[in-house]
């Protein structure tokens, strides 16, 4: 098992015998959707495979890739794919549209339902349109639409041929939409635009009626006519809306949701009539069978392809080629990490001194299992020093606290957790869910000694403030809140956060936010939020500073590490993390052995490895690997499910 096998997009041609599917590494799989079996594994790109499309009339087969390459397939045999020809989209120039994409890991690609053209967008995020036959293809036309008056660019996300008209839907991560005539493509024929995050498809609703699935977390119906206003729905799951399919033969409606759900639509209302299947992780291709209405198709970004019986209420089969993740890390005293993620299992990563030659600090690990759900991972765990107790948040809404290997629940909440903090003296434990609550609990009886839902949206990062006695709270889209961390009364709210995944106090008056890609610092004593580090690129995913002060790191969802001046936030270097994403990031600390180097620190994520990373001349040093990622392949399909 390696992270280069993990699942990235996946099609099904027309008769649904064979489901084409990519990976991170670049690998085109064809697998045979009855016994799921691979059939064809081949290397495709040098890259991440985005998004495939297969043409629906022609034997044809597209695959996009973050190398900026569409690769054209012959699919005439599923199970022996040959590959026509590349196309090059960094030659296919926009005259007077200068985007530079920071993150492209956008998914345009769609073929012309009978002819031999295919859509997509160029290195400077225009939409392309291409003729190609088996060995040549012609570049059409290429125009930029998605431009702010601010100057700012948006890449395409989404794209495809609109049925109904013959035109192109186009859609963006700043939440634009276009249609446009490909006869006349300089200008759109009509434009939308809806609270700035990504549409990230349109599926045919029937004449010139699409649902959209937004960001938002809403369904939109569409009029691509322009003859009807869009209608919005209600938020449908707790996490970004992925992907939507419309059953032509049972006529139901299912949604993928960031939040692990796929949910069935109401197309009226735009409403979820219920969660249909329960995965471990984000979802976002799928694909409901027409042949057989009782089955789904599903790729889970835990690595995972799943198909699943709706009656049946479990999966009937699983592709699964990667290791767990590692979500969460915590230090143990000077000597002692310890690491969780997928599972139930627990890396401990003990200090054994250095090298004073090499400064290398020498570790040795081991992997612990809890007493946890296999279909579930850790979310956030921390130390209890008065308990002596690692104490783990998961996602099925548990809290466990695990001391000399015994694992002890301590309460289950109704939602999953999203981040948890502990008193460092006595035995307060606080927590906050995906369905807008915040909890104060008695780390030792577990008893919920005081609760508040904040509002609709999730409440994504806290933060305890032990000498102000408040803890911070703050919802995916929407406020921060300053709240009384013995009766969780309000106290301060500030508008305008989005996608905050971290938060941690500098000090008793100050608290750093990261607020999307940016990182923000909000005083407490006058209620100003202050912007400290620029947009990165994508959301910072974890931050945090060494033992002196002196130097701040963060890693991001745009596969990046950055390092800081701690004093005045002055970028000093900034590396690549791996293939993955990263998801956390831990400071060794400085008095763990003589002859270590002083700023070491690790960072981890999705490919479950530690990464150990040097501050040294002012700059980022990759020090390599520290441990093997638990690679067993156990109960795949584990957390699965049809509630």
């Amino acid at each position: 098992m390696n992270s280069l096998r993990k699942s990235s997009a996946f099609a099904v041609e027309p008769t649904e015998q064979f489901m084409f599917a990519a990976t991170i590494g670049g690998h085109l799989l064809s697998v045979s959707v009855d016994d799921f079996a691979i059939h064809t594994d081949l290397v495709a790109h040098a890259a991440s495979i985005e998004s495939i499309a297969v043409h629906p009339t022609l034997p044809y087969l597209a695959t996009l890739g973050i190398d900026y390459t569409v690769s054209i397939w012959d699919r005439s045999d599923p199970r022996k794919l040959r590959k026509l020809q590349d196309i090059h989209l960094r030659d296919i120039r926009s005259e007077g549209y200068e985007f530079v994409a920071t993150l492209p890991l956008s998914c345009p690609l769609a073929f012309h339902p009978t002819e031999r053209k295919l859509i997509t967008h160029n290195a400077d995020g225009a939409l392309t349109e291409i003729a190609f036959d088996d060995t040549r293809h012609d570049p059409l036309w290429a125009a930029g639409y998605f431009q702010d008056p601010d100057g700012i660019a948006y890449d395409i996300d989404y794209v495809r041929y609109l049925p109904d008209s013959g035109n192109i839907f186009a859609s963006t991560f700043g939440g634009h939409v276009a249609v446009v005539d490909p006869k006349k493509p300089k200008e759109p024929v009509l434009r939308y635009r809806y609270d700035r995050r990504t549409i990230h498809c349109a599926e045919h609703l029937g004449g010139s009626m699409y649902l959209l699935a937004s960001d938002t977390r809403r369904v939109i119906r569409f009029d691509a006519s322009g003859k009807q206003e869009p209608f919005v729905g209600p938020p449908v799951v707790r996490d970004h809306l992925e992907q939507i399919s419309i059953n032509r033969a049972s006529g139901r409606v299912l949604a993928s949701g960031f939040d692990r759900t796929l949910v069935e639509i109401d197309p009226e209302t735009c409403a979820s009539k219920g969660v249909v299947l329960q995965t471990p992780f984000k979802l976002r291709w799928l694909h409901h069978l027409e042949r057989d209405p009782d089955l789904v198709l599903v790729q889970c970004r835990n690595g995972a392809f799943y198909k699943a019986s709706l009656s049946g209420k479990r999966p009937t089969a699983v592709i699964k080629e990667t290791p767990n993740a590692l979500w969460t890390g915590v230090r143990v005293g000077t000597h002692d990490l310890a690491f969780a993620g997928e599972g139930p299992e627990m890396l401990h990563v003990h200090v054994d001194g250095a090298n004073p030659g090499t400064m290398e600090t020498k570790v040795s690990t081991r992997w612990e299992t809890v007493a946890a759900s296999r279909g579930s991972y850790a979310k956030r765990m921390v130390f209890h020093p008065p308990t002596q107790a690692l104490v783990q948040g998961r996602s099925d809404g548990h809290i466990i606290s695990i001391r000399n290997g015994i694992t002890r629940p301590v309460t289950k909440l109704a939602a999953p957790l999203r981040d948890i903090a502990v008193s460092q003296e006595g035995f307060d434990l606080f927590a906050i869910s995906e369905d807008s609550r915040a909890f104060r609990i008695d780390l030792e009886s577990g008893q919920v000694k005081a609760e508040v839902q904040t509002g609709e949206e999730p409440i994504w990062a806290l933060a305890h403030n032990p000498t102000r006695k408040v803890l911070a709270v703050c919802e995916r889209q929407g406020l921060l809140r300053l709240l009384d961390a013995t009766t969780l009364n309000p106290l301060l709210a500030v508008e305008g956060t989005w996608a905050p995944k971290r938060m941690l106090w500098r000090d008793a008056d100050r608290l750093l936010v990261g607020r999307g890609a940016e990182l923000y610092e909000l005083n407490v004593a006058t209620g100003a939020m202050a912007q400290v580090i620029p947009h990165l690129g994508n959301t910072i995913e974890d931050f945090a500073w060494d033992d002196s002060g002196r130097f701040l790191a963060l890693c991001t969802y745009a596969r990046r590490i950055h390092l800081f001046d701690f004093k005045t936030f002055q970028e000093l270097s900034v590396t690549g993390f791996d293939l993955d994403y990263p998801k956390g990031l831990l400071w060794m600390p400085a008095n763990r052995a003589e002859g270590a180097h002083p700023n070491e620190f690790v960072v981890f994520g999705r490919t479950g490895v530690l990464r150990r990373y040097w501050a040294h001349d002012g700059r980022l040093h990759s020090m390599g690997q520290v441990d093997a990622p638990l690679s067993a392949a156990i109960h795949d399909d584990a957390g699965v499910y049809v509630p």
